[in-house]
């Protein structure tokens, strides 16, 4: 799990498959885990991380908490 653009461009160039943090959240929260995908982005933005409204809007629909 990497979120950093420069550690993303060295996984990849290195064949490695790459999942950021909201990946790994969609993927719980498919699998069954109690997770709140709202909330924790609300809580990585708190803690100063930055996510494009893209990404938000994205990782909402898929975990069917938009609206």
């Amino acid at each position: 799990m990497i979120d950093e653009t420069a550690g993303r461009r060295v996984a990849r160039l290195s064949s490695l498959s790459v999942t950021g943090t909201i990946g790994i959240l969609l993927r719980a929260k498919k699998e069954g885990y109690p997770v709140s995908l709202q909330q924790a982005i609300e809580r990585m933005l708190t803690r100063g991380i930055r996510l494009s409204a893209t990404v938000i809007t994205f990782a909402l629909e898929q975990a069917g908490e938009s609206g």
